[in-house]
């Protein structure tokens, strides 16, 4: 039984893949020798995606039911260089990475804990952090939480710069990618 899922699978789940991934594709900037990390990966698909091009995957979600759809998509595409793990932002055991992927999950997180996460995820990474999150404005949304100068601020504080920096789209958020100056 499928419940609760991110990305659409039949008639079932809420964003179309093919389109976030396009977006993602186009502002790629992976090495095959690269580890990443995929935040909240959901069903898999972007995890996916990146272990055909890069060495490793760490991914994880915080809902077991999308981990076991993930292990069972990566299963299904022949891909094995993937790990997929239960956890959330607060817990999982971060190492380093190259690449790190924050894909339309940070807004979700409502209390203090988000900026160090976010913080956390800017120190465990030696090149670029991906992120998309609901249209961030100057102004905190009541709905989204999240003013683009917090991301920015804690991005450059890690010494990263804006490399990408796409137009906000309600139905998509602001697509970033942050690279190590």
């Amino acid at each position: 039984m499928k419940k609760n899922l991110y990305y659409k699978t039949a008639l079932e789940g809420n964003v179309d893949f093919n389109e976030r991934w396009r977006d993602m594709r186009e502002i790629l900037k992976l090495q095959p020798h690269d580890h990443v990390l995929d935040v909240g990966c959901a069903e898999g698909l972007i995890s996916i995606e990146l272990a055909k091009k890069t060495k490793k995957v760490d991914a994880f979600d915080v809902e077991p039911h999308r981990i076991n759809i993930a292990k069972q998509n990566a299963n299904e595409a022949n891909v094995g260089n993937i790990n997929f793990t239960v956890s959330s932002y607060k817990y999982f055991n971060y190492s380093n990475y190259d690449c790190i992927f924050v894909l339309g999950v940070y807004h979700k997180i409502k209390d203090f804990s988000r900026t160090k996460a976010l913080d956390k995820m800017f120190k465990k990474c030696s090149k670029s952090l991906y992120m998309r999150v609901p249209v961030v404005s100057e102004k905190v949304d009541s709905y989204v939480g999240v003013e683009r100068k917090e991301i920015e601020d804690i991005a450059h504080a890690n010494g990263f710069l804006i490399a990408h920096k796409g137009k906000p789209r309600t139905s998509h958020g602001t697509l970033y990618r942050f690279d190590r100056r």
